[in-house]
């Protein structure tokens, strides 16, 4: 199934897309009882079951809305964690001469930086190197503490694309990553979350980013240092997450910061993110303009 989030920012419903012209209505199918995909996630396999049964035994045309037209957020609008994975292929470290990290790094990354596909990314006051991060990210589905990699798949719901922008100058001035990554819109996610099922193997993936039409980074995920079974092992040693969490595995190399001379993003241009498998996430830069704070994470529970 394509898991999405529809409808105007802060508003958003969760659904599913059919056959890529219409959603079906999950909070209408479930009579409100279920009002963001944080809440179906948290139904675990019951619950995506009967999404699953509603589809096969034909939805009812009053749950079905055209999906022409409407807006898709961030799949998951509510998350308690959005977490990224720093030098995660060997491309990205080779790109800048690093070490190979011996465990994975982790940042966090505040969930009011989420955006979704087609939102506007907003360049930010005193930063001049706004950057772009093609990166497939996993959404868990179960309550997950020490995690053995073995039973991963048992708490991954499915996966998206995230695109991780950074801010560079902040991230380099800083020394740390939570700020530089944490600005209002600097996770666009999405278009939707692609259930388990439809991806048979996550590290066997193409991914790539196009700037202005430009390929700027074209990878696979089989060159992943830490895959997810590691990942998902490593981050719930000591940290329960939740469902509905978002944990985005890192970039390929290609990013504009260490091109020479560096080509980072600027107002005006529009990135795209594309996952085999999950499809394309499209943003356009843009100036901010008032001050009108993010409306995430979602106001509903």
């Amino acid at each position: 199934m394509k898991l999405v989030s529809f409808g105007p920012p802060g508003e958003e419903l969760p659904g599913v897309l059919l056959d890529n012209d219409r959603i079906l209505n999950i909070y209408s199918a479930s009579t409100g009882n279920i009002n963001t995909m944080r809440q179906l996630l948290a139904l675990g396999a019951p619950g995506l079951a009967q999404v699953s049964e509603w589809i096969a035994n034909g939805p009812e045309d009053r749950f079905v809305i055209p999906a022409k037209g409407v807006r898709l957020g961030p799949p998951v609008t509510n998350p308690t964690k959005v977490v990224g994975v720093g030098l995660n292929y060997h491309s990205h470290t080779d790109e800048q001469s690093a070490r190979l990290p011996k465990k994975p790094l982790l940042f966090s990354m505040s969930t009011t930086c989420l955006s979704g596909d087609g939102d506007p990314i907003l360049y930010p006051i005193d930063d001049e190197n706004v950057d772009y991060e093609a990166e497939l990210a996993f959404v868990i589905g179960a309550p997950a503490f020490r995690v053995n990699p073995e039973d991963w798949q048992a708490y991954v719901a499915g996966y998206t694309i995230v695109n991780d922008v950074s801010g560079r100058d902040a991230q380099f001035s800083d020394r740390k990553w939570f700020r530089g990554k944490s600005f209002d819109t600097f996770c666009p996610m999405g278009p939707y979350i692609a259930t388990r099922d439809e991806i048979p193997d996550p590290h066997k993936l193409s991914i790539s980013a196009h700037l202005n039409g430009e390929v700027r980074q074209d990878g696979n995920t089989k060159d992943l240092i830490f895959k997810i079974p590691e990942l998902l092992a490593f981050v719930t040693q000591n940290i329960t997450f939740l469902p509905g969490d978002v944990i985005a595995t890192g970039t390929p190399g290609g990013v504009g910061i260490f091109c020479d001379p560096p080509a980072c993003m600027k107002v005006g241009d529009e990135i795209k993110i594309t996952v085999q498998g999950i499809g394309t996430l499209t943003n356009r830069v843009c100036e901010r303009v008032g001050l009108t704070p993010s409306v995430y994470p979602h106001p509903r529970g």
